[in-house]
């Protein structure tokens, strides 16, 4: 692939919208008993689409507000994080969505950001501070945006306790000159040119085999320096059969199922729950049930069940 094939590839992309979709993190793949259509009943534009057991994306209807992004369970959906992680870093804590006007660090919609987010911007500067323009007349976004940032700080909360403050016009702060305006399109021009002129090959997005998602990754960083946390994990009572139906429908891969001699264990990652619920609505007997994991468990891996199942002599 030439230098051209890459640039045009990086355009695209760049232009495109819409979030990346990972099939195999969506409860409506994963079967997971009741489903999940909440991409579909959030999204204000109409560009989602729930059609064969997946998720259909309407590049022309898709605005790239992210607000299908924060509710996915299964973090099935999900826009680069890096870029607004360094952009809240760089505003230390501070940022303004694209149609409030004035001085600070911007993304495109505050519909974007994740309760990963919020939650390691606090840890580093305590509060979060963010700018939004006139949300009900927005055409990215609308009306519903300030309802999900509340939710989605609260849902952060559980990994640091983060003080969000959530402001409509400019950021608080001095108003931009015309010195600082040409300064902020300048360096937003080199970022847009770094992206489209990447390395040979092109970088490919995707996260390494076994690693925890970026929004993970995120909550585990600002949990670290949390005083205590509220991590969604599972228990498994009595009763279990051993069955794989939890291991099959965790978007995540939080829960494995092994083979030890003539028994089998269930093992959790805490660090890669995210509390979505599928296992406990689709458990056959009904004996998981969602709690908190303290600090300390975070990194681990548990033990969440041994034996010998049932139907092993069958």
């Amino acid at each position: 692939m030439g230098l051209l094939d890459n640039l045009l590839n990086a355009f695209l992309k760049a232009t495109d919208p819409r979030p990346r979709y990972t099939e195999a993190r969506c409860l409506l793949y994963k079967n997971s008993v009741g489903g999940c259509d909440r991409c579909y009943g959030v999204c204000p534009k109409g560009a989602v689409r729930l059609e064969g057991w997946r998720v259909e994306l309407d590049e022309v209807l898709c605005t790239g507000c992210g607000l299908c992004t924060g509710v996915c369970p299964g973090l099935a959906l999900e826009y680069p994080l890096g870029g607004i992680q360094e952009a809240l870093i760089r505003g230390k804590g501070k940022l303004r969505c694209s149609k409030a006007e004035g001085k600070g660090e911007e993304v495109l919609c505050l519909g974007r950001l994740t309760p990963g987010l919020l939650a390691e911007a606090g840890s580093r500067f305590g509060k979060v501070v963010l700018a939004r323009g006139a949300c009900g007349a927005c055409r990215i976004g609308g009306p519903e945006v300030p309802e999900r940032l509340a939710r989605m700080a609260e849902e952060a909360r559980r990994y640091f306790p983060v003080e969000v403050e959530v402001v409509e016009g400019e950021l608080p702060g001095e108003r931009v000159g015309r010195r600082e305006l040409f300064q902020a399109l300048l360096g937003s021009a080199k970022r847009t040119a770094a992206d489209l002129v990447p390395e040979l090959p092109l970088a490919v997005s995707e996260e390494k085999e076994g690693e925890l998602p970026a929004e993970l990754r995120l909550r585990r960083l600002a949990a670290s320096r949390a005083p205590e946390v509220r991590w969604p994990r599972i228990r498994v009572e009595e009763g279990c059969t051993l069955c794989p139906v939890c291991t099959n429908v965790c978007p995540t891969e939080a829960v494995r199922r092994v083979r030890e001699g003539e028994e089998y264990v269930l093992y959790l990652q805490v660090a890669a729950c995210t509390g979505c619920g599928a296992c406990v609505e689709s458990c056959p007997p009904q004996v998981i049930r969602l709690e908190e994991a303290p600090k300390e468990e975070v990194g681990q891996e548990l033990e969440l069940f041994r034996g010998k199942p049932p139907w092993y002599d069958l």
